[in-house]
């Protein structure tokens, strides 16, 4: 069997540096990344206020992204379903039960409104209001609940816990209703006022922190390993008989 000639040597020598250089790079770039996301998770949300149509920023079944976050939405349609939320939050920190109506759009999708309080569903029967033009803030799904759920209730505000209830493609998150307006007449009731989301980014600061030690720390271990391996390896190597 042919021992490796030292130009072979010398060659595997130089894959093995490139390929921990690569490696300890992608690490560094994960920390970076994890970095720049945890500077983006303190700054406020920048929210567009133009009124724009709903198709125009989001589409059934599909993620909301950034760009959509919090736009001022306009959508026609018309309720084919009413759900109970309860103990919902507003920015003020008051707990409430609220109406949300399910809206089936002009293009046959569906896509959740919050229209008011629960207590206040009977100034306007959204079922009996026919074709609406609803304006309102659009807002990401919500990841938490907010109570056990069950028929008619909604235990967060999210389209996927409906998905067995409707046939529609649903748009994902929902909007929070400021008008309705039902032919010429507005739809004159107490609006809810959310807390905005503190940024697009998700997660929380130190959670992007403890990611970014820890790509950076495996950085570290790639690189230190060659180091560690030739002491190994010289500790091991007998000793020169005089």
């Amino acid at each position: 069997m042919m021992r490796p000639t030292k130009v072979t040597k010398t060659f595997q020598k130089f894959l093995s540096i490139v390929g921990m250089a690569v490696i300890a790079v992608l690490f560094l770039s994960l920390g970076l990344w994890q970095w720049n996301r945890a500077q983006e998770n303190r700054k406020p949300v920048a929210i567009d206020q133009k009124l724009v149509l709903l198709e125009s920023v989001a589409q059934p079944r599909t993620t909301l992204t950034s760009r959509a976050l919090l736009r001022q939405v306009s959508v026609e349609g018309r309720y084919v379903a009413v759900f109970e939320a309860p103990n919902q939050v507003d920015k003020h920190g008051q707990r409430a039960a609220w109406e949300v109506g399910l809206l089936q759009t002009k293009s046959d999708a569906a896509i959740l409104v919050v229209r008011g309080l629960w207590s206040d569903r009977n100034i306007s029967r959204a079922i009996l209001l026919g074709s609406v033009v609803v304006e309102g803030s659009l807002f990401p799904p919500q990841s938490e609940d907010f109570s056990e759920g069950g028929s008619g209730t909604l235990q967060r505000l999210d389209s996927s816990v409906i998905v067995d209830q409707t046939s529609a493609d649903l748009f994902d998150g929902y909007i929070v209703a400021r008008s309705e307006m039902a032919g010429d007449a507005n739809v004159d009731r107490v609006r809810m006022d959310p807390p905005a989301p503190r940024s697009a980014v998700p997660g929380f600061y130190w959670q992007h922190i403890s990611y970014v030690i820890i790509w950076w720390l495996m950085a570290a271990i790639v690189l230190y390993l060659p180091f560690y391996q030739r002491r190994v390896t010289q500790e091991n190597q007998p000793e020169t008989q005089v």
